[in-house]
């Protein structure tokens, strides 16, 4: 059975994506995927003769969700009769973008008409990759002369991409690519994220994880680049299909569902399988009682900070702790943790943090 992923590369104007998406395809078919590319619907649209200023910004923008969207199903129909064993849909660029030129009540309007909520949207795409803006730490190569569409001087490239950081704060897998080596470092990096989504040589989950002390709520609400996403997700083990976990990711019709089959590695990796289910699958699932290991629910902040992207999970039965994650390419991996929380101490090793064990430790509290 062929295996499709969807990755969104996003990021203001001259961030590389049109290249990137380029060198992605080459180096992913050497590894045997078959790829499917989408270029920039807005610049197609706008060499045709259809831009905001002769339309109309909220006409334009809604053409062109609706145009990209219709060329992301038409390449996932494609990638379905493939014979590869691996599939990806390179879009230069995805639905969210579009929210960053628009208001957000235009935005939802637009995307509502389509059938799409912002859980929806950001749930779409297996990954999304921020190339950051040459005008934010490459200035030197920042140009508008290689598309005919771009006419951004520096700081409204830097405001645009910040913008779209903002608003795709909230996908499951958001990486920022920044410009802290040259283009050819920034590509290298790239692909490394690449073949980890798509799992070259395997689906890896790699994560370390802190308690931390009860965070600042208002400091995260008011975060430029961070989203609160509610979560609940329930622990099974079935004779038909093992242990595997069912999660609701959103609330009411933006609610998402995800089944998820973890094996272990060691205390820190893990390949891990997700796939979307139902509603109705989802509800069955929940219902079999007699195979519930444990329901936890949470209120999960997705943060970008320092170009890194950090998970801070909030419980309704502590108000003095929390956990923090952040999920690495290698367990060696550096990085540096936000300087807004208080860490207690690390417990990626201690099995009494896990959100399966804490289901059943507080299963009194959801019951």
């Amino acid at each position: 059975m062929t295996q499709i992923y969807k990755i969104a590369l996003t990021g203001g104007p001259c961030a590389g994506k049109t290249s990137a998406a380029a060198f992605l395809k080459t180096e992913l078919e050497r590894f045997g995927a078959e790829v499917f590319c989408l270029e920039e619907t807005a610049t197609a649209l706008m060499n045709s003769g259809r831009t905001p200023g002769g339309m109309g910004s909220y006409a334009f923008h809604s053409l062109l969700f609706k145009t990209q969207l219709e060329g992301e199903k038409r390449l996932r129909l494609l990638a379905e009769q493939s014979t590869a064993g691996k599939c990806v849909i390179l879009c230069d660029r995805g639905l969210m973008d579009s929210r960053a030129y628009v208001t957000d009540e235009e935005f939802f309007a637009y995307a509502k008409e389509n059938g799409f909520g912002e859980n929806h949207i950001l749930c779409e795409y297996d990954a999304v990759f921020h190339l950051v803006t040459a005008a934010d730490g490459a200035q030197e190569h920042y140009q508008t002369d290689n598309n005919e569409a771009r006419s951004e001087d520096i700081e409204t490239a830097r405001r645009i991409d910040n913008r779209l950081l903002s608003v795709w704060t909230g996908a499951p897998h958001l990486r920022v690519i920044d410009n802290s080596t040259d283009f050819e470092g920034k590509l290298k990096r790239l692909l490394i994220e690449t073949l980890a989504v798509v799992g070259i040589p395997e689906p890896l989950e790699i994560e370390r994880k802190f308690l931390i002390f009860y965070p600042d709520l208002s400091l995260l609400n008011n975060m430029h680049a961070c989203c609160r996403v509610p979560l609940s997700q329930t622990y099974l083990e079935t004779p038909e299909e093992g242990r595997f976990r069912v999660r609701k990711r959103g609330e009411g019709e933006d609610a998402v569902f995800i089944k998820t089959v973890k094996k272990k590695i060691s205390e820190i990796r893990r390949i891990e399988i997700e796939e979307s289910i139902s509603e109705e699958e989802y509800e069955n699932y929940i219902s079999r009682k007699e195979y519930c290991g444990g329901t936890i629910a949470k209120d999960r902040y997705c943060i970008v900070w320092n170009n890194s992207y950090f998970e801070l999970d909030v419980f309704p039965f502590w108000d003095r702790f929390a956990l923090l994650e952040i999920e690495l390419l290698d367990e060696n991996q550096e990085f540096t943790l936000p300087d807004f929380v208080t860490v207690i101490k690390e417990v990626t090793y201690d099995k009494s943090f896990r959100n399966k064990t804490l289901a059943v430790t507080y299963k009194d509290y959801f019951n």
